[in-house]
């Protein structure tokens, strides 16, 4: 129906109509059969009496969606349960979440990983088919179940807007209830475009592209706020000046719908629709801000500014006219001849009816100040801006949760899936300390050959005068990484990642406490009426996560201390590192043809265990990365319901699956023995070398700058290595930790506001009640006594 823009009752036995658009709807032209590869999979993989229920549960949900889908093709009809639709849609979402947590469900049409384990070829492959929201003629056929969960939330923020469509508007009530139903609408929409959409890896329809997304979530924002105007214009406390504000606020979102219509995706996408997208919303905005100018001339008015009454007038006057000259064009290009558009009637009656009000105001305006005020009429480039104010918000989306009663929900054990997911843990926090544990070793071999001035010593005494080769080829890549610059960027990188990543924690763990002391206060102020389940018992596990996760950041914390000390410890040497080669010989004390040696047996022996701890640290490194690869691949989950089905135990299982890592642990050992047995020994290998050579001060000199250099080249190698490692680290947490928690903290903090806001209405309505009832009760004479 018409937006209010002047307080003008409606003409007896006028047809309503309405100018406010929808979501575009999206139709199911190919129904998928979700029962026949969920059906085979279940037989394929389950034995016992819960494969028959689960059979008949999937049987069930697949003529639910068909019940869903076919629903949307009523939704135009006015008889048709919209609320009842809505309900479908969640349930239909519930169940697809159940789908992720239970089943391997396939992304594309081709196969995949059939070669990780033998359930791997038994994957549940849909295929889901949508037309286009803005063309009907344009169909999207995906595989991935995110890209089905999209479409289902789009679909159920169109079906909301059709619920603020069809509602009349007529009182306070129905505006409230069609500014939720926008609001709303834009909720979801705001959801995909933030969480839903970043979790699809498939190729997307183009409906779904962000700024599309961000353009039907702002025209939806933009229809609230038409509906918060109509709320208040009715209200004479308000002044004309914030109406005014408020209808630039409604010109504000329409003008940056525009805008968004108006780039390359979004214009490219519209020009497949058949309704003037762009137009509509130009025309509504130009409205709007005549609108807004021609409340604030009545504010004028109301001062008895007369001239800048007129001045204002005559700016709302331009822009409605500016919106009437768009309305041939919205007619054009068979749009308006092909199909009658409500809208675009609605919308040129609107415009003329608002036209004429500024008209005729003006026109009186004009009179009365030749005649009686006199006043000096302002330019209109002197008239103040008004300040739009935006009061419509999107309502935040809470995910309907996964089905957890569901028949699926049995076929893994909760106590399975929950030990499957500690094992996982316990297995990467093993493999993580051994990582540790192997930089720790590496870096006790760094320490105790820097002490021995190795191989510095050894290289002192190489035939040549100069730079051994297999320094200069070290210098040379870290000069060519970029040297201290890139060391120190990688180091900001390193310290910004730990910020991002506390802050990430600390903004979790706060809403999660904020959430505690919510709900304590609520328990505090209603005793006994406060029925919910305490939040102190529900964010256990949370809790736990959330330990967990500062440990990592704490170690990881210290770690990069560590290496902001070592980089300020080494700085004299790893400047020396980045002198050009010519610089570096020069600086090499030089010592006589005479003074060189042989390289001695002990000399020899020497060299050959500096090599074998160099190959240490390389192994060390290569078998934790065989082993964390082989922790990818492994399906904990499968081989402990396999292991069910045959009457092992979980302890058993777990045996099994920790003693897969078993062959990686002994190699580590192995590595760490003879590293032992090679230091060991180092002490009395150096000292017979330096019997066996003779003593020269200048080769001593000589001896002392290559420890230098190898000092320096060390440190930027290993904080080379460290800092990557650093970074990596950051990075896993926060995908796999920190953002997973952050959203799963972040659905249980709205789910639990909307759980509040249903029980303080019950609350209310109870405490009403008994108000009501007592009052009803006969009263005894004053002072309680008898006469």
């Amino acid at each position: 129906r018409h937006p209010r823009f002047l307080h003008v009752p409606e003409k007896a036995g006028r047809k309503v109509r309405r100018t406010m658009l929808t979501v575009g709807l999206k139709y199911c032209p190919e129904q998928t059969n979700m029962a026949k590869p969920l059906i085979g999979y279940i037989k394929a993989t389950y034995r016992g009496k819960n494969v028959e229920e689960a059979v008949a549960f999937a049987t069930k949900k697949h003529k639910e969606r068909l019940e869903f889908t076919s629903s949307l093709s009523t939704i135009q009809k006015k008889k048709s349960d919209l609320n009842a639709v809505i309900a479908q849609g969640y349930s239909y979402y519930s169940y697809l979440r159940g789908l992720q947590a239970r089943f391997r469900i396939a992304k594309s049409k081709a196969g995949w990983g059939v070669t990780l384990n033998p359930f791997a070829s038994k994957v549940v492959r849909l295929q889901f088919t949508w037309t286009d929201s803005f063309n009907a003629a344009l169909t999207f056929t995906s595989y991935d179940i995110e890209h089905e969960k999209a479409s289902i939330l789009y679909t159920l923020a169109s079906v909301q807007s059709y619920i603020g469509l069809r509602i009349r508007r007529e009182n306070a009530e129905e505006i409230k209830q069609a500014l939720h139903a926008f609001q709303g609408a834009a909720g979801m929409l705001d959801f995909m475009e933030t969480t839903q959409i970043p979790r699809i890896t498939t190729p997307k329809s183009g409906d779904m592209h962000p700024k599309l997304l961000q353009l039907v979530k702002t025209t939806m924002i933009a229809q609230a706020q038409e509906c918060v105007f109509e709320a208040c214009l009715p209200n004479s406390k308000l002044s004309k000046a914030v109406l005014a504000s408020v209808a630039m606020g409604a010109a504000d979102r329409f003008k940056h719908a525009y805008d968004l219509a108006c780039g390359f995706h979004a214009n490219q996408w519209l020009a497949k629709c058949r309704y003037p997208w762009k137009l509509h919303l130009q025309h509504k905005m130009l409205c709007w801000q005549s609108a807004a100018y021609y409340h604030l001339s009545r504010d004028t008015m109301e001062r008895e500014e007369w001239g800048e009454e007129i001045a204002i007038l005559n700016k709302a006057l331009a822009i409605i006219k500016r919106a009437r000259a768009l309305e041939k064009p919205m007619r054009g290009g068979g749009w308006g001849q092909a199909k009658k558009y409500v809208a675009l009637d609605s919308n040129e009656e609107t415009a003329r009816n608002l036209e004429a009000s500024i008209v005729k105001r003006l026109k009186k305006a004009n009179e009365e100040n030749e005649i009686m005020y006199h006043a000096t009429v302002p330019k209109e480039s002197t008239i103040k801006e008004i300040e739009p104010k935006v009061l419509a918000k999107p309502v935040a989306f809470a995910e309907p949760p996964a089905d957890a009663k569901s028949p699926f929900s049995v076929l893994v054990p909760a106590k399975t899936q929950e030990m499957a997911s500690r094992i996982k843990q316990e297995e990467k926090d093993v493999l993580a300390n051994k990582r540790a544990h192997g930089e720790g070793k590496a870096e006790e071999i760094r320490e105790k050959l820097q002490s021995l001035n190795l191989p510095a010593a050894l290289e002192a005494r190489e035939g040549k005068g100069g730079i051994p080769e297999s320094i200069l080829s070290r210098v040379a890549a870290i000069q060519a990484k970029g040297g201290m610059e890139h060391i120190d960027n990688m180091l900001k990188q390193v310290l910004a990642a730990q910020d991002k990543a506390w802050e990430l924690f600390n903004a979790t763990k706060g809403s999660l406490e904020q959430e505690l002391r919510d709900d304590e206060k609520l328990k505090n102020d209603f005793g006994g009426r406060w029925t919910r389940a305490p939040s102190k018992e529900l964010t256990v596990d949370f809790s736990g996560q959330l330990s967990n996760v500062e440990g990592y950041l704490k170690r990881a914390a210290r770690a990069d201390e560590k290496l902001s000390n070592k980089r300020k410890k080494e700085a004299e040497s790893m400047e020396l590192v980045l002198l050009p080669k010519t610089t570096l010989e020069q600086k090499v004390p030089q010592v006589s043809v005479e003074a060189k040696e042989p390289e001695t047996p002990e000399a020899t022996e020497l060299k050959t265990d500096l090599a074998k701890l160099n190959q240490i640290i390389e192994a060390r490194g290569k078998i934790i990365d065989l082993a964390e690869k082989k922790l990818e691949e492994q399906e904990v989950e499968t081989l402990l319901l396999q292991d069910e089905q045959k009457g092992v135990s979980i302890e058993e299982s777990k045996t099994t699956l920790v003693s897969q890592f078993d062959p990686y642990f002994e190699k580590l050992n192995k590595v760490d023995k003879l590293q032992q047995d090679i230091l060991d020994a180092i002490d009395a290998k150096n000292e017979a070398w330096k019997k066996s050579v003779s003593s020269n001060p200048k080769m001593a000199a000589r001896s002392a700058f290559f420890g230098q250099l190898n000092s320096g080249v060390e440190a930027h190698e290993s904080l080379a290595t460290n800092l990557v490692q650093g970074l990596r680290f950051y990075g896993d947490v926060m995908s796999e930790y920190l953002n997973p928690l952050r959203q799963q903290v972040r659905d249980f903090v709205v789910a639990r506001e909307h759980e509040k806001k249903m029980y303080m209405d019950q609350i209310t309505r109870a405490i009403a009640t008994q108000t009501g009832t007592d009052a009803k009760k006969p009263q005894g004479p004053p002072g309680g006594g008898v006469g």
